[in-house]
């Protein structure tokens, strides 16, 4: 408690750590089954926790209290966009991550000592958002390219039958369209992401050395 009082007194309440033990976090006690947390950062007044299927905010009014606020930023309806990163300065204690999810602007302070691990999330972020930005696309134009090949077919058939059956076969593919551009679980591409970027590091080293 006296350290949460130190850390609101000096405003590093607010700074977080990133997690290396995942049993640790506060998050595990709000996963969803099949929900694992791919990574989360945490400071003595909140818990920044990203699984598979959303983002998690556990968040206290201050650093002594118990009471805790959590929320939940599901990928399959919240998009990520707008995402920012800001080094630390010489005389800054931390770094942040800035984006927005649901038109909700989310700001996270890590560390200076450990501003690679945030940038690397801050990577891993831009793109998620980016693929959730295409599947958006896709839905729109599935939707729109439904909406005209619908209007020419009822032109041209408008018997009550072929109607019926148009609209069963509709309800299908644009069930199966949704289930293609909302996945629920995000984890192959977040592990992908963290192996992609480990990847063009090791290559960046090699290239140096060379």
């Amino acid at each position: 408690m006296l350290k949460g009082l130190a850390g609101d007194l000096s405003g590093a309440g607010d700074v977080c750590r990133v997690m290396h033990d995942l049993s640790q976090c506060l998050g595990n006690q709000y996963l969803l089954p099949s929900e694992t947390i791919m990574f989360s950062m945490q400071s003595t007044k909140e818990e920044f926790t990203f699984t598979n299927h959303a983002l998690l905010k556990i968040a206290g009014s201050n650093s002594t209290t118990t009471r805790k606020l959590t929320e939940r930023f599901d990928y399959r309806n919240e998009t990520i966009t707008s995402v920012k990163f800001e080094t630390a300065g010489l005389v800054d204690r931390d770094c942040e991550i800035k984006f927005k999810i649901g038109g909700k602007s989310v700001s996270i302070d890590v560390a200076k000592a450990e501003q690679a691990d945030a940038q690397d999330f801050y990577k891993v972020l831009e793109m998620l958002s980016r693929r959730q930005i295409e599947n958006n696309r896709a839905w729109d134009h599935g939707c729109l390219a439904l909406k005209y090949s619908s209007e020419a077919l009822y032109l041209t058939e408008n018997s009550g039958q072929t109607l019926t059956k148009q609209t069963d076969e509709t309800s299908t593919w644009i069930g199966e369209l949704y289930k293609r551009t909302h996945p629920l679980c995000y984890r192959e591409f977040i592990s992908g992401a963290f192996q992609e970027l480990r990847l063009v590091d090791k290559m960046e080293r090699f290239q140096l050395q060379k």
